[in-house]
């Protein structure tokens, strides 16, 4: 996975810092991430997305992500073992014969996994921005949006430290937890992650 900030629009305003916020855009470049994951980030409706195409990129031999849960596990199918690798070959392979066989493209990709890698470009003005990583840095969040949020964090933090120093989960930016019986119930440890994240001393 790959996060870079492309670029970033702050109006030179005398004002809060909310109303800077909402008045200022970043854009980003991420790459490497899985459709899975893509798919979460574009539920983000405030934000403007560009994503690699499926339809006209040839998805011969492609890349994929692997979750650790599944990496080294076996699964036994009508007396045969298979793992998750052997799964994305297959997949694979399938895809690229139906290609052959004349199936467009834009129909062959239904066979393609979520696990399949993307990039995707996408611009949310920094009030939706720091409402997505306070969801989306949570330990609650899907791991690999989590990760990615959590990279997004690092830069702005970096560049941009008066504007999102005291951004992160919920539990961190407002005090308190609102995951209610759904908490994580290690408050104090994902604070103190993030406080240190803020000072670059992860």
């Amino acid at each position: 996975m790959k996060v870079l900030l492309l670029s970033e629009n702050i109006p030179q305003l005398n004002e809060s810092k909310e109303t800077l916020l909402r008045h200022a855009h970043f854009t980003f470049l991420v790459d490497g991430i899985s459709r899975a994951c893509s798919h979460q980030l574009v539920r983000h409706r405030p934000a403007s997305y560009s994503q690699q195409s499926q339809r006209y990129v040839a998805m011969k031999n492609f890349p994929y992500v692997t979750p650790d849960s599944v990496k080294g596990k076996l699964v036994e199918i009508e007396g045969k073992k298979y793992c998750y690798d052997d799964l994305m070959a297959f997949i694979g392979r399938f895809y690229e014969a139906l290609v052959e066989e004349g199936v467009p493209k834009e129909d062959a990709r239904f066979v393609l996994p979520n696990a399949c890698t993307t990039r995707i470009v996408f611009t949310m003005n920094g009030e939706e921005l720091v409402h997505f990583l306070r969801l989306r840095t949570c330990t609650r969040a899907q791991w690999e949006i989590r990760k990615m949020a959590i990279e997004m964090l690092k830069l702005l933090q970096s560049k941009y430290p008066e504007l999102f120093k005291d951004v992160g989960p919920n539990c961190y930016y407002l005090g308190y937890c609102t995951e209610g019986k759904m908490s994580c119930g290690r408050p104090e440890e994902v604070r103190a992650y993030f406080a240190s994240l803020c000072k670059g001393e992860e």
